[in-house]
């Protein structure tokens, strides 16, 4: 079985999201559980249930906390996380399952590789991604082209190998600790372009607060690396 974890917070896209991975799932005929980590203040939990996914009430706080309950949480052997905003275009899915069955443990879906792109950004949010790539691969030494992407796919072994309630991070930060717990485990990462179309209704969550703690995580991470 394939599990789709989705984090939300007021998105009025998520049906339309949840349609695209039955659609995918249904042409590859393959068993799937889509999981809703929610802390909305408005409907988004009830037109995900509507649609047949498994909604949960976030207990934790930030992205991170979201994605760590959703991954300890799913039941497949594979396990995707996609943002709730449809900016994750479910097209994709076989890609990232085509990548795993090369013997990769984990694939991120990668806006900097050849084929990959972003479509809709400003040029202020183009730099804090491109900053927060650079740091993290200065610093955590974490060698993926594009390490704050969130439409990835996990093989549940590799998921057993890391630590989920050890890891700092509540925020976007996520992605980048787990990939660096990963890779020090041995998983192997790989990687597969998508086109990232920012998204159409609602508004971006990424605050202030995201950045700095990317740049605590990343520095903690780097002295890691030096043995403190």
């Amino acid at each position: 079985m394939i599990s789709f974890v989705i984090p939300t917070w007021n998105e009025p896209m998520i049906q339309s999201l949840i349609k695209g991975i039955d659609s995918v799932m249904d042409e590859m005929g393959r068993d799937f559980e889509v999981i809703v980590i929610d802390r909305s203040d408005d409907d988004t939990p009830v037109r995900a249930a509507e649609m047949g996914a498994k909604v949960y009430r976030q207990s934790s706080r930030g992205l991170g906390g979201a994605l760590r309950e959703g991954l300890e949480l799913a039941k497949g052997d594979v396990i995707f996380t996609m943002d709730g905003d449809l900016s994750h275009d479910p097209v994709f899915v076989p890609r990232f399952l085509a990548e795993l069955d090369k013997g990769f443990d984990i694939v991120v879906g990668s806006r900097r590789m050849k084929g990959g792109k972003v479509v809709g950004w400003g040029l202020r949010r183009k730099a804090t991604s491109w900053t927060a790539n650079i740091l993290g691969r200065l610093l955590a030494g974490v060698g993926v082209s594009d390490l704050t992407s969130g439409y990835r796919a996990y093989r549940r072994e590799a998921l057993r190998r890391v630590n989920l309630k050890a890891m700092d991070s509540n925020g976007y930060a996520f992605q980048l600790e787990i990939l660096f717990e990963a890779l020090r485990h041995g998983c192997k990462v790989g990687a597969v372009p998508i086109v990232f179309r920012d998204r159409v209704k609602g508004a971006s969550k990424l605050g202030s607060k995201d950045i700095f703690e990317f740049l605590r995580i990343s520095l903690r991470l780097f002295l890691r690396r030096l043995g403190f």
